[in-house]
């Protein structure tokens, strides 16, 4: 009995510490794999297994003088004791060795407000730190530094002389004294204050207290075409949230990512000419002014958000029918009725063109026949029939149409993890194919969700990784912002340079060329013969989405890629209660693509 609880005790002890004490990811640094009680939990129970391997190997040893067991009970205390030394040994090596960097540099962002937590002393301590310079692809300077004559530097923002700067607000962050740091500024601290990638610099420039100098960061974002989709993002909204991407689907490279209403970060920058109490009271305001707004501009909307995507999210489970053919034509072929009732128990699923809600307007088969001639899986995809998906996903089934999004990285919650695999440039958020982990399991909640209603709570981010998979064909790109980061003492020395994974092909080919291709076609024919036909630029394809997210509220989407032979560009807008995607949401797309034409080529 002793021998085996002193292997279950030893082997299992140690195993529990080890595992918890391993990283997660080790880019920019280490991250804990656990964290707050469930680090706790673990660290207590891998002490406690220990404990019992120990005292299991203990020999039941009696005083020799006297019936009472001293000696053992000696012993327990002493293991008591030396247990609670090994619990406090290992905290102490995680905390400042492991992932000392992780904590100091750790930024957590509130998703009901944006706000940024973040620990404040490495820019407290680096406040004669000259920041490193943050360029667009065409080395327009966005941020760099200046330094005053008492020798501290200021953050400063030469774009905002030629364009909104709330416009790249959300990309580049804050840095800020007194609240710390986020976005860019947060994540890439390490780089931009010249701590990391520049290790002898640095530590000389501690042992001569020289001031840092950090390393200069090129994103991929044309600053032109930033600031265009900003300002088509507000004229269009009308002052409503939103968040437009645009990437490049060939090399994920992010060419303009916009959040609305967005702030000014020069108002958090310390300005070194003033007054210490002036400029703590000006931040303090800048500060109070930017969280007191109802709209929560601190958010990073296309990577922090989660939406109901609406009738976009067709364009999955269209693939899925591709993929299993034989559930566009089993039990029958695909129509298109007025009504849909997986569960007789429960409302039907209904189109949102026709009766029954609509009894003015002809039934939207009726439509479809007449525009597009027969019904099969492009038109209803592309005159966005609900009852049609709703059947397409009760026929794929849960376990096919789970793996399916999870292969899109659209996860079930007991699997999703704190933040998105696929975007690591900033934080973002993880996109849910439901809330609650049995939902799925009811025809009713696989037909809601098939046509993009349900539980779903996906990023922009997620969606557009989904239209740049189909217009790269089937593989997912690895999404990202820097390009680069360069030595400031000689701009020849890279300290930092994006490359793809080696294994990209192998790793993140979702679905195979043919099916690509198909769903290419048939986002061609949702903006010539559908819905979506203000976004037809340049050979375009796209699926529009109105995705009910409760109490009336509706956010409008879209989703296009241009041109669909060649593909360059993918764009996904979302507009909160924008209503109507098939209206706004194309023609803002479309405004989009024809920016990304002019401004790109």
């Amino acid at each position: 009995m002793r021998t085996l609880l002193r292997l279950i005790g030893l082997v299992g002890g140690i195993g529990l510490l080890v595992y918890g004490l391993l990283p997660s990811d080790l880019w920019p640094y280490p991250q804990p794999r656990f964290e707050g009680g469930r680090w706790m939990a673990l660290l207590w129970a891998g002490v406690l297994l220990l404990g019992l391997g120990i005292w299991a190997a203990l020999p039941a040893v009696r005083s020799p003088s006297t019936r009472v067991n001293v000696r053992p009970g000696l012993l327990n205390l002493s293991l008591a004791f030396s247990l609670l030394f090994v619990a406090l040994t290992i905290q102490l090596l995680r905390n400042e060795f492991i992932y000392a960097a992780s904590i100091y540099n750790r930024t957590e962002p509130n998703p009901q407000t944006g706000t940024v937590i973040s620990n404040s002393r490495p820019l407290i301590r680096s406040l004669r730190t000259q920041r490193g310079a943050i360029v667009d692809r065409n080395n327009v300077m966005l941020a760099g530094s200046r330094v005053a004559a008492n020798g501290i530097a200021q953050r400063i923002y030469p774009i905002a002389q030629q364009a909104d700067i709330r416009a790249f607000s959300n990309l580049l962050g804050y840095a800020s004294a007194t609240y710390g740091l986020s976005g860019l500024e947060a994540q890439w601290n390490g780089y931009l204050s010249g701590e990391q990638g520049q290790a002898l610099r640095s530590l000389a420039d501690d042992i001569y207290n020289r001031p840092h100098v950090g390393g200069n960061m090129q994103l991929t974002i044309d600053a032109q075409l930033q600031h265009r989709v900003w300002q088509l993002l507000n004229q269009h909204a009308e002052g409503r949230p939103g968040s437009v991407i645009v990437m490049d689907p060939r090399s994920g490279a992010v060419l303009a990512m916009t959040s609305t209403p967005g702030f000014d970060p020069q108002s958090l920058a310390l300005n070194p000419d003033n007054s210490d109490a002036a400029e703590q009271q000006r931040i303090t305001q800048a500060w109070e002014q930017i969280n007191a707004d109802e709209n929560r501009p601190l958010i990073n909307r296309p990577l922090q958000a989660q939406y109901v995507p609406g009738s976009t999210f067709k364009t999955l489970t269209a693939i899925g029918a591709l993929e299993h053919p034989e559930v566009q034509r089993q039990p029958q072929p695909i129509d298109c009725p007025n009504e849909y009732r997986p569960d007789p128990n429960a409302p039907p699923v209904v189109n949102a063109v026709g009766p029954p809600n609509h009894p003015d307007q002809p039934p939207l088969e009726a439509i479809i026949r007449e525009q597009a001639g027969t019904v099969d899986l492009s038109s209803v995809y592309a005159f966005s029939c609900n009852t049609a998906f709703a059947q397409l996903g009760v026929r794929l089934g849960q376990e096919r149409f789970i793996e399916l999004a999870e292969r899109f990285h659209i996860f079930l919650p007991q699997h999703a993890p704190a933040r998105s695999p696929d975007f690591t440039d900033l934080p973002t958020a993880p996109s849910l194919l439901s809330v609650d982990p049995e939902f799925l399991s009811r025809d009713l909640a696989l037909a809601d969700t098939a046509f993009g209603q349900g539980q779903l709570l996906i990023t922009p981010l997620q969606m557009a990784l989904l239209g740049a998979t189909i217009a790269n064909d089937g593989v997912m790109p690895q999404p990202y912002l820097v390009e680069a980061i360069t030595d400031p003492h000689d701009p020849a020395v890279v300290l930092y340079q994006h490359r793809q994974p080696f294994n990209l092909l192998n790793q993140r080919r979702l679905i195979s060329a043919q099916v690509a291709a198909t769903m290419r076609q048939m986002m061609r024919a949702g903006v010539t013969i559908g819905f979506g036909k203000a976004a037809n630029v340049n050979n375009s394809g796209g699926k529009s989405g109105s995705g009910e997210a409760g109490n009336g509220i509706v956010h409008a989407a879209f989703l296009a890629i241009a041109p669909v032979d060649e593909p360059r560009y993918v764009v996904y807008v979302q507009v909160e209660n924008g209503r109507d995607g098939a209206g706004l949401g194309a023609r803002l797309a479309g405004d989009v693509l024809r920016a990304a034409f002019e401004i790109l080529g």
